[in-house]
């Protein structure tokens, strides 16, 4: 169990939940600083949201409101690393663009050898999906930035994907609320991008080559311009998914990719804009 100040995180959520009730009317502002504490310490989204369900039954108060510790939770943990609650047991360090790392490891880069390591790239879109996700689990794609519609990969697969240029790296909790950052379930996959080396796939392939130290390299897929979009596999961890944008943004990539419900490029899809197919340059079934 986490401590601060010698005393466990659940017990000290539950006294500063207390405190709250005898002091003032701002239950759930409060409510979301606990979120950021119990984020801070490296609890889970679902860690969380089980440390506040317990903690708040000790308040007298009010009960939450239905769903409203899971809300809490959810912005705490899609908010960007350097923004923290005042309660936090570390000081937040703001993580800087570095060029010196950058030009580091574009120096390394080789595209030929990041392709050369993928495993047998597969000739249709259906079957990177399915191995990405399950048949039943809920996905966002589209054919341009303005539809929102979720259904399982298994109706997608069935409906047709010739059109699809967009889609969301991560599964939705239901089909209602559509492509918003409070309707994703889970992160299994987290995105990089940048401008840094415009079509200079070698430098691009050196900074990927780097974030795969930090979480496992997936899939790459060509933008149909002048960018890469490399796939992390994430499996919901957030302290990994907090450190890997902080690298990131070291190495200069786009933080907005990484957000969680962010549209990103679709395998063997076509970039409407330029007309150029969405090249897959690396794939792995090892995962």
């Amino acid at each position: 169990m986490a401590v601060l100040k010698q005393k466990p995180v659940h017990k000290k959520a539950s006294s500063y939940l207390c405190k709250i009730e005898q002091e003032g009317p701002i239950y759930h502002s409060q409510m979301v600083n606990v979120a950021f504490m119990l984020r801070d310490d490296g609890y889970s989204y679902h860690q969380a949201v089980f440390t506040m369900h317990e903690a708040s039954k000790t308040v007298t108060r009010r009960e939450p409101r239905p769903g409203e510790i899971e809300g809490a939770v959810a912005y705490a943990f899609q908010c960007s690393p350097d923004k923290s609650s005042k309660f936090s047991r570390r000081a937040t360090k703001k993580v800087r663009r570095n060029q010196a790392i950058i030009d580091e490891w574009t120096g390394k880069g080789s595209a030929n050898r990041l392709m050369e390591m993928s495993d047998q790239i597969p000739d249709n879109p259906s079957e990177i999906l399915e191995h990405l996700f399950n048949g039943d689990d809920l996905l966002h794609l589209s054919p341009d930035i303005f539809h929102d519609q979720i259904v399982s990969l298994s109706e997608w697969v069935d409906a047709g994907l010739d059109r699809m240029q967009y889609f969301c790296p991560c599964t939705f909790k239901d089909r209602q609320h559509g492509r918003l950052a409070k309707n994703v379930l889970f992160r299994k996959y987290i995105v990089f991008e940048t401008d840094e080396r415009p079509y200079d796939w070698d430098g691009q392939a050196g900074l990927i080559e780097r974030l795969a130290q930090a979480l496992p390299l997936v899939l790459v897929v060509a933008s149909g311009n002048k960018s890469w979009h490399s796939f992390h596999l994430a499996d919901g961890n957030e302290s990994a998914i907090e450190k890997f944008n902080n690298l990131v943004i070291t190495l200069g990539g786009d933080h907005s990719v990484t957000r969680p419900a962010q549209m990103v490029r679709f395998p063997l899809g076509t970039n409407s804009r330029t007309g150029n197919k969405q090249k897959v340059i690396y794939f792995s079934r090892g995962n």
